[in-house]
Order: C-alpha cells, then sequence, then structure tokens
C-alpha cells in the first residue's frame, strides 16, 4: 500500500506539482514509525536506538567537519570552507536525522507501556529528551508535544517555544529517573550495549543528561541553580556519573563499514580524506604549551617539520606514539636564499619551524598551498602539507581500544560540576571536580595514572583564585577533554564563549554562527510552524545568527 502510494503522488508531482507531497510524505512518516516497532520487542530495539544513536553523534563529533572545525579542532587542508564556518549558511536537515531515530525511540516507548515495562520506558525516554534536545539547541523552536503524532492525524505539527520545550524535558528526565529506580524487570545484558543490563548506571545517565541541560539553560532559568545543588545533594535518589568508567559510548567492531569508526580504513579506502583533515593549531598549540600526554594520542609529527639549524637539516627522527605506532620525520632547513622556497616563508611559517608537532591554521582558506608551507626540496615543492601535522595512526583503524561512538562521557559531568561549584551554585570543591574532569578525559585515552600526576603538577593547570579565571581555566580543560564530542563542545562555545578562540587564525573578519538553519523543506510543507519559529528567533531572519532563546 505505501508503495503504492508514494507512486501515485510521484506521478501527480511530475504532472501538477500539487500538494500531494506534503501529505504523502507526513502519511509515510506515520508508517515508517509503525513498520520499525510492529513486529519486534522493546528489549531488542534498545540496541538499535543506542546504535543508531551512537553513531549519529560520533559523526557530528569527528567525522563531520562542520562542527569539529567551528570549534577549532580539525581544520581541512583541501575543500575546507567549514574552516571558516560555511557548513552553517545552508538549510540543514540533521534534525530529520534525529527524527528518524526518534520515530523508533517512540515507537519503542508505546511497547514498553503495553508490556508494563517501566525500566524500559525510563530508558527510552532518556534517548527521547538526548534526541529532542539536540533539535532545539541547533535550531530553536521545533516541533515536540506534537511531533511523531502522524498516526493520530497531526501531519503538520507546531512547533513549540524553546523555554517549554525545555521544561518538558526536563520533566522527562525525571520521570525516567523514577520509571528505572521503580521498575522491576531486568534489563538484558546483550542488548543493552553501554552498560550491560545495570539500571542504577541508565539513572545516573538520565541525571547527568539533566545536570548538562540545566547548565545550558542556566542563564535563562532562575531555579537551575537549585536543581542542579539538589541532583548532587542526594546521589542515592539521584545518581549521577562519578568515575571515569562511567561513559555512554560504543565501541566499533571494524569488521564492516558500517561498524568501523569512520576515518579507518574501510570507510575511507586510501586516506585522502584522513590527509585532508589535519588537527588545528588551536588545538596542538593548547596541547604542546600545557605538555599534555595526549597530544602524541592524538596528533602525529610532522613529516619534515622546517629546521633553522643547518645541522639538523636531513636529519631523521623515529617516534613511537603512547599506543604504538611509528612515524618518521625528517628536518627540512628554512634556506631563505633560495627564491622558491622564501614564497612560502610566512610569519606563522617561521613561528612554527623547529617543531615536530605543527597544526593547520584556524580559518585557513581549504587549499593544499597553504598551511605552514606545502614546500619539500626532495620533491620539488609538490602537494601536500609537509609541514604540518596529521592526526595519529591511531584515526586510521577501524576498531581500536580507545575509539569509541560517543553520547556522554564522565568528564564532561565533572566539569559541569566543577562550573556550578565555582558560580557558587553548588557546594563543594571546584578543583576537586575540574581534576576529576581532567583525570577521567585522560584515562580514557590511555594515559597512565603517573603521567596524569604529572601533568596536574604544573603550576599552568592550576585553577586560579578568582571566579572569572576559574571559569576560564575549566572551560579550557573541558574544551580538551570534549575532542571527537563536538556537538556539546560547540554548544559549550557558544553558551560560555570560552576559551575565547574567536579571532585564532585567519577568523577575526568572520562571525561565529549560533545555530542550524531549519531544513528547507519545512518551508514548503510545515510552513506556519515553521513561520512561528522564526518568529521566535532574534532578530526574526533564519539564519545562523540569529539568536534562539538560550541566547537572547
Amino acid at each position: 500500500m505505501r508503495s503504492i502510494s508514494i507512486k501515485v503522488c510521484a506521478i501527480v508531482l511530475m504532472a501538477t506539482v500539487a500538494s500531494c507531497s506534503k501529505d504523502a510524505l507526513r502519511v509515510r512518516d506515520s508508517l515508517q514509525q509503525l513498520d520499525a516497532v510492529e513486529s519486534v520487542n522493546d528489549p531488542y530495539l534498545l540496541s538499535s536506538v543506542i546504535k543508531q544513536t551512537a553513531l549519529f553523534y560520533s559523526k557530528m563529533g569527528y567525522w563531520d567537519s562542520r562542527l569539529p572545525g567551528a570549534v577549532q579542532y580539525i581544520e581541512r587542508n583541501y575543500q575546507g570552507s567549514d574552516n571558516y564556518y560555511s557548513g552553517f549558511k545552508q538549510p540543514l536537515d540533521d534534525m530529520y536525522s534525529a527524527m528518524n531515530i526518534l520515530k523508533l525511540v517512540d515507537g519503542s516507548i508505546g511497547l514498553a507501556d503495553k508490556r508494563g515495562s517501566k525500566v524500559h520506558k525510563g530508558i527510552f525516554t532518556i534517548f527521547r529528551v538526548l534526541l529532542f534536545s539536540f533539535m532545539t539547541d541547533y535550531y530553536g523552536d521545533v516541533y515536540y508535544s506534537q511531533a511523531l503524532k502522524a498516526r493520530e492525524g497531526i501531519l503538520y505539527p507546531k512547533y513549540d517555544k524553546q523555554s517549554d520545550i525545555y521544561t518538558g524535558l526536563l520533566k522527562e528526565l525525571d520521570d525516567a529517573n523514577t520509571l528505572i529506580a521503580t521498575g522491576t524487570e531486568p534489563v538484558s545484558s546483550t542488548y543493552d550495549l553501554v552498560f550491560k543490563g545495570n539500571k542504577s548506571q541508565w539513572q545516573a545517565f538520565a541525571n547527568s543528561l539533566k545536570l548538562r541541560l540545566l547548565m545550558r539553560a542556566s542563564n535563562k532559568l532562575s531555579d537551575a541553580g537549585a536543581k542542579i545543588a539538589a541532583i548532587v545533594s542526594n546521589p542515592t535518589a539521584t545518581p549521577i556519573f562519578a568515575a571515569a568508567g562511567d561513559n555512554v559510548s560504543i565501541s566499533y567492531i571494524g569488521t564492516t563499514k558500517d561498524n568501523s569508526w569512520p576515518g579507518g580504513t574501510l570507510n575511507d579506502n586510501g586516506g585522502s580524506e584522513f590527509d585532508r583533515r589535519r588537527p588545528c593549531k588551536t588545538l596542538v598549540d593548547n596541547l604542546a604549551t600545557l605538555n599534555d600526554p595526549r597530544l602524541k594520542v592524538w596528533v602525529a609529527p610532522v613529516e619534515n617539520p622546517w629546521t633553522s639549524d643547518p645541522a639538523q637539516n636531513g636529519v631523521t627522527v623515529n617516534t613511537t606514539d603512547p599506543n604504538g605506532f611509528t612515524y618518521s620525520s625528517t628536518w627540512e632547513l628554512i634556506n631563505r636564499s633560495d627564491s622558491k622556497m622564501s614564497a612560502y616563508l610566512t610569519p606563522d611559517v617561521l613561528l612554527d619551524s623547529n617543531k615536530l608537532y605543527v597544526g593547520f591554521i584556524a580559518g585557513m582558506p581549504g587549499d593544499w598551498k597553504n598551511g605552514n608551507a606545502h614546500w619539500n626540496t626532495a620533491l620539488g615543492g609538490a602537494y601536500g602539507n609537509f609541514k604540518v601535522s596529521k592526526f595519529s595512526k591511531l584515526f586510521r583503524q577501524n576498531s581500536h581500544p580507545l575509539l569509541k561512538a560517543v553520547i556522554m562521557n564522565s568528564d564532561e559531568v565533572q566539569f559541569i560540576l566543577a562550573e556550578a561549584a565555582a558560580k557558587g551554585l553548588i557546594t563543594g570543591s571546584a578543583d576537586t571536580y575540574y581534576r576529576n574532569g581532567i583525570r577521567f578525559s585522560m584515562k580514557r585515552w590511555g594515559v597512565s595514572d603517573a603521567d596524569i600526576a604529572t601533568y596536574l603538577m604544573q603550576p599552568s593547570v592550576a585553577l586560579p583564585g578568582d571566579k572569572a579565571g576559574q571559569l576560564a581555566q575549566i572551560a579550557d580543560q573541558k574544551w580538551l577533554a570534549l575532542f571527537s564530542v563536538s556537538s556539546e563542545a560547540y554548544l559549550d562555545l557558544r553558551r560560555t564563549k570560552l576559551p575565547n578562540i574567536f579571532s585564532n587564525g585567519y577568523l577575526s573578519g568572520y562571525q561565529f554562527p549560533l545555530r542550524y538553519r531549519y531544513p528547507a523543506n519545512e518551508l514548503g510543507q510545515n510552513v506556519d510552524a515553521y513561520n512561528g519559529g522564526v518568529s521566535g528567533l532574534s532578530p526574526q531572519v533564519d539564519d545562523q545568527y540569529s539568536k534562539m532563546w538560550l541566547l537572547q
């Protein structure tokens, strides 16, 4: 029946461009929702919801260059318009990607209700909140109360105000915590890809996610501080992530494209995309300045680094990183008497000479001619950024214990608490939370306890005594910890404007984007709701610079 209706509509569209497309697409949504769940049960669906959501966040966090570029983790050295935010200019369909998973989530909640399964309903509710929060945080007003009700005849759902959405999401997380706490049925360790059936960990996820949303809306909700304090003060009723291993993530299997790390050889055969994605100078310089052990985990040494020492010219340095991957770097002398080479010796290039680890300059035009010079004497100045680091070989693996599809990590929670303590919203030591955040992040990336202790002993890592200095330092370290979780790093950078990286490199002439533009189909298929959503922005323009309620 569904295929027949689509074919009929396609014929009408070709002939008359009639309004059939709108109704047919909306009805198809309802059929997809039904088809997704009608022949399975909610425990089985749990594994699918976890996997789809984790991969959705993982793509945003590392592989899709819009957000990693915006927060200056990754710069492209070819076709790199995302280096200066161009990906935000066009209407973006990520809202629909989230809705496709939400169809499965809401169907799963319906099945859990039929079975009287409180625990599973609570878990699915957490994912519902997570995905709706993504939608509203990135777009502004979106559909929420009328979403996914096509089977009830609501084909054109209205957009809810972002303030109302936040109120609803926070209540749903309270409900989820209660459902999981009072439910008695077990969770399958097979289908629970994250916590292997540990229900208290799912409660901790619900409450940790609530902390994230409360901090995100803390400038708009007068009781946000009190609600954060209430969660922290009662760990029995409202547990949160408090240990290094309390992470919502799944491992890659590495046997097919679909179950492999996106930068691995199965998804990026030949490595052309890997070569085009370089660590940003902002990231590399920050890590190097702080003697951060994650530098050598994430970043490879330059293949042909510049040297100003004639004695080093042609000398090869062999390096092994903490994961056992090996590299070879051959120093090349800066020769000012060579007129061809001199053309590449810009101040930026000279600044990054005599270094083994060099980042691609923020906001650099995406062209292989740019970025610390592509000059290589042996190849006659041939193409390639031989003077800029690549990411480490870790990120060329199809699977590895350190490569995860991440939704939320425990270090993020610790940094949220550090910020709350620094602002006086909760009692407790901001320094303790801050150091826990650093420790948890480093342990996730395989850094030894001894190296963590050495790092934390540095005066440059210590929290300052003043509030503003503390908040800046917490933001710096949280930004580092969120590497590969760019979806959260972007929202934090937008909220706090810390770290202050907005004028780095060549970005001083570019305005930082504040939101995603609504999908183009909304204007064509749901125009009344779309107009209502735009009216909630300031100014009332659907572009990447208008402010949603959270930012007004």
